[in-house]
Order: structure tokens, then C-alpha cells, then sequence
């Protein structure tokens, strides 16, 4: 299996730090093939050092995918995926003290939402705490995979306002959920197979709320991402269209194309 992959990510009109972070990391292995990881994180944007907390969680997701996760390679099944999720649940538990340790010596208050996809084989796992995304793309469809853990997702789950009424609603950027402000993060979990070739994006909302999923699907399927420079080109064209419909947030994505 071959992976074409890129991460692209601009600061944006407004703001003078990135907060948002990325990764994608790949290997070969003898007893699974190629794995991939694809993950995307953002510092939140009201809080101090956002950009310290998706750093911190990017560098955790790192170390975790070199350091730990070839421990449970061994693994097969049902077994290996059981041991895969558990284990990047109590990372994310981890992540979660050493934020709130380092906010309590800095007197700050600091946190970002995480999500992550990995990849073994034809199957995934995919972990999402607070309102970045991960959606699958291929030549047909484009769908999301991942459900926004904020309010305005609440509110939406409840009917009480509609879809367009969201992207105008008053607490549109209120987290439910985000990695260093809570007790205990509890992220959704999706497992599933890839049925066909598909593009992984993982992207910050400074992405997604600008940027529609049948534009995402045109210029990011399969058939458009020939090669890691095709891929990243259409990524930062897309974040360029996102700038120029007066985006102010950080705009971040990281992108595989899995094909089968």
C-alpha cells in the first residue's frame, strides 16, 4: 500500500500565533505493512499559550507512535485494536495532567482539541476530543468522520437549531470537551475498514468552516492527489480561498491518500 501524505497550515489574517499543530507519521512494518498516523491539533484561540498545549499534544502523539506503539505490533486482530485504543486513551488522560500541571505552575490556562487517525493494514481507529475533523474523501463521496464534540453540536443533536443556523450561532466556538481543561477527556472513538483508495483529512475548524466538503472532495480524492506536491498544492490553494472568505482563524491540515 502507498501513502501520498502532506501537512499544510497558515496563521491566518488576524492572528499573530499559530496555535494550531500537525502530523503525519509513516513505517513499514514485516507484520503489518505500512501505518499510518494522522493527526491535527488546535491550541485553543481565548486561551494563553494554545499554542504550547497543541504542540505538547502533537510531540505526546509522537513519541506514543514511536515509543509505544511498537510494543503492541506484536499483537493481531482484535486483540492488537483493543490494546491500540486503550493505550492511546490513557495517552490522551496523560496529555490531559501534563497540560494542566504545566498551567498550574505557569498560572495559565491552556488547552486544544486533538484528533488523531491511525492506520494498519485496511483498518483504522480514529479518537476525537473538542471540534477538529477528520473526514474520508474518494472519487464519489466525501463523508466526516468524526462528530464535533462543542455545543453548538449539542444544540444540534437536540433540533434546536439548524444547520445554517450553526455557523452563525453565538457559542459556535464553545468546546464541550477539549484536552487540558478537563478532569478527564472522554474522546469518540471510531473503528472501521477502508473499502476503496481515500484521502484522510485531518483539518483544524479554521479549515472546515470556510471550506465546503464538495470543495474538499474536487480537489483532495484519489484521482487529484497524483503525487505528495499535487496533494499539498490543493491544499494550500483551499487554504488561500479560506483566507479570502475572511477566515480568521489558524487554518490547518494534514492529509493522506491511502490507496488500495
Amino acid at each position: 500500500m502507498k501513502v501520498k501524505a502532506c501537512i499544510y497550515t497558515d496563521v491566518g489574517q488576524t492572528r499573530r500565533v499559530n496555535q494550531d499543530a500537525a502530523l503525519v507519521k509513516v513505517a513499514n512494518t514485516k507484520s503489518h505493512g505500512r501505518i499510518t498516523m494522522i493527526a491535527v491539533c488546535d491550541g485553543m484561540g481565548g486561551l494563553s499559550k494554545g499554542e504550547v498545549a497543541s504542540c505538547k499534544a502533537i510531540r505526546a502523539l509522537e513519541m506514543w507512535f514511536h515509543e509505544e506503539l511498537v510494543l503492541m505490533l506484536p499483537l493481531t486482530g482484535k486483540e492488537l485494536w483493543e490494546a491500540v485504543e486503550n493505550s492511546l486513551r490513557r495517552l490522551i488522560i496523560r496529555i490531559n495532567t501534563d497540560l494542566k500541571r504545566y498551567g498550574r505552575n505557569k498560572g495559565l490556562s491552556l488547552g486544544t482539541t486533538l484528533v488523531c487517525l491511525l492506520q494498519i493494514g485496511e483498518r483504522y481507529l480514529c479518537l476525537n476530543i473538542g471540534d477538529s475533523r477528520i473526514y474520508f474523501i474518494n472519487s464519489k463521496s466525501i463523508s466526516q468522520v468524526t462528530k464535533d464534540q462543542s455545543l453548538v453540536q449539542e444544540k444540534l443533536d437536540k433540533g434546536i437549531i439548524s444547520e445554517s443556523e450553526a455557523m452563525e450561532d453565538a457559542e459556535k466556538n464553545v468546546l464541550s470537551q477539549c484536552v487540558g481543561m478537563v478532569k478527564a477527556p472522554v474522546p469518540e472513538t471510531t473503528i472501521g475498514t477502508f473499502d476503496k483508495s481515500t484521502t484522510v483529512v485531518a483539518c483544524t475548524d479554521g479549515f472546515w468552516r470556510t471550506i465546503t466538503p464538495e470543495e474538499m472532495r474536487l480537489k483532495l480524492c484519489p484521482q487529484m492527489c497524483v503525487t505528495d506536491e499535487d496533494m499539498l498544492l490543493e491544499c494550500k490553494k483551499l487554504s488561500e480561498l479560506a483566507v479570502r472568505r475572511d477566515e480568521e482563524d489558524n487554518i490547518s491540515i494534514a492529509a493522506a491518500c491511502m490507496e488500495f
